[in-house]
């Protein structure tokens, strides 16, 4: 007779075979697949770019909050301190024939956190087009990075050389709105690149001068980080990607891909006074050659993004690399500026915008597995470690100052809904992610019960660093009979879910579970052994694998 010892011995043999083929079978391809104890415990927001839903999830990808969009994100999306998520919508692409560059937005929508919409505006038209980024001021006021349209006869009377596509001008603006009501704003202030533009090709025409000598201005004939081009003829030349606002010195930062800079510029000048010349830059950095004080041995950023203050009063740029001498190579910096006590940045009659290089990088040392050629940011979070988005992958993952990865996630959202754990990925692209600290003021008196994660079919990954101790009254849940004829239950007094492998490592159902439940699963299983295993949804404690045999 087959004895009780033999049986238990047999039931291990399954379990040890059935987790090793579970292993060998399944490779993870999205969510959480790092989660150490040095990471920063919060929650993380991000918007992915092929979808219309936001996620708020916790270091264990568990959806702590969602919200839902009639469009999809026009790319930034932020939580604000009362709760609600301010995110930027991305109107149809034949609703404004004008505009159709990278980044194109059109709509800023505010969502309380409840989901419900509460305000939102359109800023598109023939002549004006909002995209890429946003940024919430104190005031309550919101800065958006626009593009204004300039025809092509418009901008060589300026100077612009010309080019065979006589194609119209597109000219960074910011803008500052007041929202209304639950609907549209009043624009307080404004300022544009437009009026603060230098020329050397024409003595007849405005504004012309010596590059060299006008370094805080836009030398309208600069094109792609390649100097002057008479044959370029992108109407999107500057690519202005990010806008930040610092309110300690009432300025603004503004990153410009297509240039390979970042500017600085004053807010608390009034409108009027922002398109004269006391409205030209404060401070610009990356690439000296669109001044014409550098070579290309000068250029430091290749088509950044997400340029923004650090708390320490530093600017934090994710340097996307593209083109970059050395190669395909991404890297986040620090960049310390020659801020002056009367809040200026002096240059010289000579030389380029100090400094000559970062104050500090990640990684050092080139990583060819860690580029985005797009999109793309990072966050200094408050323990020293950083939060980096890797857009175009979907990796979102943190790094210690000693370049430990903590955490690492990728999005499972493609522009077909979440992606089935284990499978090939499609498009899961992601402009920026936030990572906010239980302390957080948004908050304070709301259920942060994690829900489910965003990945379908999946395991238990990505948490098996973090230690769960399981409450004094829990007792795991119960499985019988086993062995089985055709079905089996599942009993527990805990909600939670309940996944069954076949022996291949194969999910064939997955089973939600409410507190004090019986649940009877596996009716139309064929004859073999399942491995069972439970995950409790308060405690987040996975049961030990669980053999059964129909």
């Amino acid at each position: 007779m087959f004895g009780l010892n033999n049986m238990k011995y047999l039931l291990l043999s399954l379990a040890s075979f059935a987790l090793v083929s579970f292993a060998v079978a399944q490779t993870q391809t999205v969510g959480v697949f790092t989660n150490s104890e040095n990471s920063f415990d919060g929650y993380t927001l991000y918007a992915p770019i092929p979808g219309f839903d936001s996620f708020l999830i916790n270091n264990c990808g568990e959806v702590v909050n969602q919200w839902t969009s009639e469009y999809r994100i026009g790319l930034s999306a932020y939580l604000l301190e009362d709760g609600s998520l301010l995110r930027t919508g991305q109107l149809s692409s034949g609703a404004i024939p004008a505009f159709s560059g990278g980044g194109t937005g059109g709509r800023v929508e505010r969502f309380n956190w409840e989901g419900e919409l509460v305000w939102h505006i359109d800023w598109a038209d023939d002549t004006k087009h909002h995209h890429h980024d946003i940024e919430m001021m104190p005031n309550g006021n919101i800065l958006l990075i626009s593009w204004e349209s300039h025809s092509y006869e418009e901008a060589v009377s300026l100077g612009k050389n010309t080019n065979n596509t006589q194609n119209p001008v597109w000219c960074c603006t910011i803008v500052e709105i007041e929202p209304t009501g639950s609907e549209g704003g009043n624009v307080v202030w404004f300022w544009s690149a437009w009026d603060h533009m230098v020329q050397d090709t024409d003595p007849n025409k405005p504004n012309y001068g010596v590059i060299s000598e006008n370094p805080r201005k836009f030398n309208i004939n600069y094109t792609s980080g390649q100097g002057p081009n008479n044959g370029a003829g992108n109407s999107d030349w500057m690519h202005c990607n990010a806008v930040d606002y610092n309110a300690e010195l009432d300025q603004i930062v503004i990153s410009s891909a297509k240039f390979c800079e970042f500017w600085i510029i004053d807010h608390s000048l009034t409108t009027e006074e922002a398109a004269t010349e006391a409205g030209d830059l404060l401070y610009r950095w990356g690439n000296p050659r669109t001044y014409n004080r550098g070579t290309a041995a000068d250029q430091m950023l290749y088509h950044q993004h997400d340029s923004y203050w650090t708390e320490g009063g530093d600017i934090m740029v994710y340097n996307n690399g593209k083109n970059r001498p050395e190669g395909e190579y991404s890297t986040v910096e620090i960049i310390t500026t020659p801020l002056s006590e009367d809040l200026t940045y002096p240059i010289s009659e000579t030389e380029s915008f100090a400094p000559s290089s970062y104050s500090w990088r990640y990684p050092e040392d080139f990583d060819a597995n860690f580029y985005s050629q797009n999109i793309s940011g990072a966050q200094r979070l408050s323990n020293g470690n950083t939060l980096i988005c890797e857009g175009a992958k979907g990796h979102i993952f943190e790094v210690t100052p000693e370049e430990e990865m903590v955490w690492s996630y990728i999005s499972p959202i493609t522009a077909f809904g979440p992606t089935v754990q284990g499978e090939e990925l499609g498009n899961t692209s992601v402009f920026r992610a936030y990572r906010y600290g239980p302390d957080y003021q948004a908050f304070a008196g709301r259920d942060m019960t994690p829900g489910d994660i965003i990945e379908l079919d999946s395991w238990d990954t990505g948490c098996s660093t973090v230690e769960v101790i399981a409450p004094s009254n829990f007792t795991y849940p119960s499985v019988y009979p086993n062995p089985s004829n055709s079905s089996f239950t599942v009993y527990t007094d805990h909600a939670g879910l309940a996944s069954i492998y076949n022996i291949q490592g194969q999910l064939v159902e997955c089973i939600k579970i409410n507190s004090e439940q019986q649940v009877q699963v596996g009716e139309k299983l064929q004859a073999g052994y399942y491995l069972v295993i439970f995950k409790d949804s308060n405690s987040g404690l996975s049961t030990e694998s669980r053999i059964v045999k129909i």
